[in-house]
């Protein structure tokens, strides 16, 4: 079977988050199972397609909108973003599909990476669900609320859902939660679970950090709220009131707090840690990429993952698979993972008190820790080998083709056309906003003008004359000659400030020259 992932994240280099963790995984363990696999994902600099362990992955540039007037990006941020990427991923999947056709389409559901794919209905598509933009709406997560920017996000991305052939979710609550959302038959979700390579997070093997005598608490993750770290930070005084001869070692990227907007969420902590007297028992390291990880979750004796919601957190999977006791949250699909008192300890989210408790029963009772360390393994071994996953991933994809039917499609126009229209209602979105601020706007005028006296000057004096002639038109002997020109002039002014980026594709520079032809 010819598969293609579509996914803004894929490590190594846009190795974000559990997207590219998941999408890795899948990709190696539907190649291992015999199937043609490319991948479709950004790029953190200039477009290439490179070889990634064995998987050919095509790096992408967010699709530079013609005469990008940025009015979008200072009212609708999120949405620009999305677009633009959306239509890049889109560009290079339709590409590729028209040369060699792929047999089945498999993207997220987060940012509407599967919208185009959707709506033209060129190949059969499987959406999986990480965790829906309506979801960070109706829980405020990341502070996101109802504006009408983050409700155009989730709108396309219902779009893209309700127009897929199969929906799958790592977990039943996230399920549930989309169900309701898009009323959809909930029956109609299929629950597959995120897969692991037991052999590479396994517990043997190197350990990154050197073991000073005290026993080790790991965290992995962003420093946000959602990740819950805050309540790992105010349940450390606790723990060392009680049990001294610990370490705790926090990996993750610093956030930007979501409500000042301004605080780094690291200063916080460590402003917090001091406070406490607590700072010099906490070790901090900036995020570590994928492959390196097992040999932190093998230096850990305990891992926490103190999650406000996570659909199925991968850090609980990962240090699982490394035979570590995890500590977890009920929030989200976290206890679908791992079962309380089994394989690790299940808390309420953010209660720091539980958390304390929880990590000191492991801590002070080495058998405990045992017990639970060598359940977890066992657990990921009997459910969550990628290979098995990858199998299931491809029955259901047999169920996707079944289902297909582009009779259906929302766009009825052909396929070939569709990022020239997403392109042009892209820009009329954007000049109509752009219109509004200047009219409305006098600041927004001067620099409008500094904008284009400094970027393209030529376009400017073109401007100026236009206007100059329109002016004194009324007064001119010549008027019916000078309006003609004036005419082909402002024609040309439209063209010209349509003009595609520096960085547009070899189709964005085709669809100005034909606009060009159009005009001349």
């Amino acid at each position: 079977m010819r598969i293609c992932l579509i996914s803004r994240e894929y490590p190594p280099d846009t190795g974000w988050g559990g997207i590219a963790t998941f999408a890795k995984h899948l990709a190696h363990g539907l190649r291992d199972l015999g199937h043609d696999v490319e991948v479709v994902a950004l790029a953190e600099g200039p477009a290439k397609t490179v070889d990634v362990e064995g998987i050919r992955v095509h790096r992408v540039e967010p699709y530079a909108v013609e005469g990008d007037l940025g009015a979008v990006s200072m009212c609708m941020p999120y949405s620009r973003y999305v677009l633009r990427t959306t239509a890049g991923l889109w560009e290079k999947f339709f590409e590729l599909h028209s040369k060699n056709p792929f047999d089945v389409v498999d993207t997220p559901e987060l940012l509407a990476e599967g919208l185009m794919p959707a709506v033209t209905k060129v190949a059969p598509l499987l959406i999986r669900l990480y965790t829906p933009h309506s979801k960070f709406i109706a829980e405020k997560l990341h502070s996101v609320h109802p504006s009408f920017d983050h409700q155009f996000v989730a709108m396309l991305e219902r779009v893209a859902m309700r127009s897929a052939d199969v929906i799958t979710s790592p977990s039943d609550d996230l399920a549930e939660f989309v169900s309701n959302d898009l009323n959809y038959p909930r029956q109609l979700i299929e629950i597959v679970r995120n897969p692991i390579d037991p052999d590479v997070f396994n517990p043997d093997g190197v350990k990154e950090l050197p073991s000073d005598g005290r026993k080790t608490v790991l965290f992995v993750g962003r420093l946000e709220e959602r990740k819950g770290i805050r309540y790992l930070v105010e349940a450390i005084p606790e723990i060392l009131k009680s049990y001294k001869n610990v370490r705790f070692v926090i990996i993750g990227d610093d956030t930007v707090n979501a409500e000042s907007k301004q605080t780094s969420v690291l200063a916080q902590l460590k402003e917090s840690l001091t406070n406490s007297n607590s700072l010099d028992s906490v070790q901090f390291i900036n995020r570590v990429p994928l492959n390196s990880l097992p040999n932190y979750y093998r230096s850990a004796d305990i891992c926490v993952v103190p999650s406000v919601y996570d659909n199925s957190p991968y850090t609980c999977l990962e240090a699982m698979s490394c035979g570590r006791a995890v500590v977890g949250t009920s929030a989200g699909g976290t206890c679908e993972y791992l079962i309380d008192g089994e394989s690790g300890i299940i808390v309420p989210p953010r209660d720091s008190a539980a958390l304390a408790t929880a990590i000191l029963s492991i801590l002070t009772d080495d058998k405990e820790q045992e017990r639970l360390s060598q359940n977890a393994r066992q657990r990921v071994l009997e459910k969550f080998q990628r290979k098995e996953i990858a199998r299931q991933t491809v029955e259901l994809y047999k169920l996707a083709i079944d289902r297909f039917r582009p009779e259906t499609k929302l766009y009825l126009k052909d396929s070939s056309e569709c990022l020239s229209d997403a392109d042009a209602i892209m820009y009329a979105f954007d000049k109509m906003l752009y219109d509004l601020l200047y009219q409305e706007s006098i600041a927004f005028r001067f620099k409008h003008w500094g904008r284009l006296a400094k970027n393209r000057p030529r376009l400017m004096g073109a401007k100026i004359l236009a206007a100059i002639v329109r002016k004194f038109l009324p007064f001119s002997p010549m008027k019916r000659q000078q309006a003609s020109m004036l005419s082909k002039l402002e024609e040309e002014i439209k063209v010209k400030q349509r003009k595609a980026p520096k960085n547009s594709s070899p189709q964005q520079r085709e669809l100005v020259a034909a606009g060009e032809r159009k005009n001349s």
